[in-house]
């Protein structure tokens, strides 16, 4: 048989096959099952227009809206540690012995830090309930706007907000039968970008209260307002 002929024949299989490994997922994990609290040492990136920084740490995370983030520099000692609930986010900076409290709308316009308002829904990246399906859908978000997720196999690999707030979920991996992305890239309309990459992270492990409690002792507390940046 000539080889055209040949191929003309083999063509729509090798497009089956294909398309039937793409929609195999890359590994197998428990359907339903979700991260409840995550823990992990990190390395962090920030990008601004005016500022940057960058080093490693570890995050604390229970769900739906409790959040410890502590960034470590060089030496092992804390450059800055975000701690969040709910609206409220307090930001502590030991080397100026400063605490800046408030609500995450209260967050200055400048220097990278609206990026800290994406936390609670950069976290929330459930799997997709049902068959493992590869598309892009708008939903309503559990912040209750509406959002737009891609998801290939059942994970969720990208979301966009109406503000044009975008994330990127790369590197799964499955811990304790939960789906974890070790690699998350977020970008807000003001072109802030932060990478958050996490290594051998812990997840639905009991996780005390008072890891989520920042202890403002002999620190100054004031407004968000009065950041100057990072």
């Amino acid at each position: 048989m000539p080889f055209y002929r040949l191929l003309k024949h083999l063509l729509p299989l090798l497009l089956f096959t294909g398309c039937a490994t793409i929609a195999t997922p890359p590994f197998a994990y428990r359907p339903g099952r979700v991260v409840e609290t995550l823990s992990s040492a990190v390395s962090l990136s920030i990008h601004a227009s005016d500022g940057s920084m960058g080093g490693s740490g570890y995050l604390l995370y229970r769900r739906p809206d409790q959040l410890h983030l502590v960034m470590l520099s060089p030496f092992g000692t804390t450059m800055m540690e975000a701690f969040a609930k709910g609206d409220r986010i307090t930001l502590i900076y030991p080397s100026r012995s400063t605490a800046y409290v408030g609500r995450f709308d209260e967050l200055p316009d400048k220097g990278g830090l609206q990026g800290w308002s994406l936390m609670r829904w950069v976290m929330d990246a459930d799997p997709r309930e049902g068959l493992p399906l590869s598309e892009t859908v708008e939903r309503i978000s559990k912040l209750g706007f509406t959002e737009k997720v891609t998801f290939e196999h059942g994970l969720v690999t990208s979301k966009v907000s109406p503000a044009g707030d975008h994330v990127y979920y790369s590197r799964y991996s499955p811990v304790n039968g939960v789906p974890v992305a070790l690699k998350l890239d977020m970008r807000n309309g003001r072109d802030d970008r932060i990478r958050i990459t996490l290594d051998e992270p812990e997840v639905n492990t009991p996780l005390d209260d008072s890891v989520f409690a920042p202890c403002l002792d002999g620190l100054t507390v004031m407004p968000l307002s009065a950041i100057q940046g990072l």
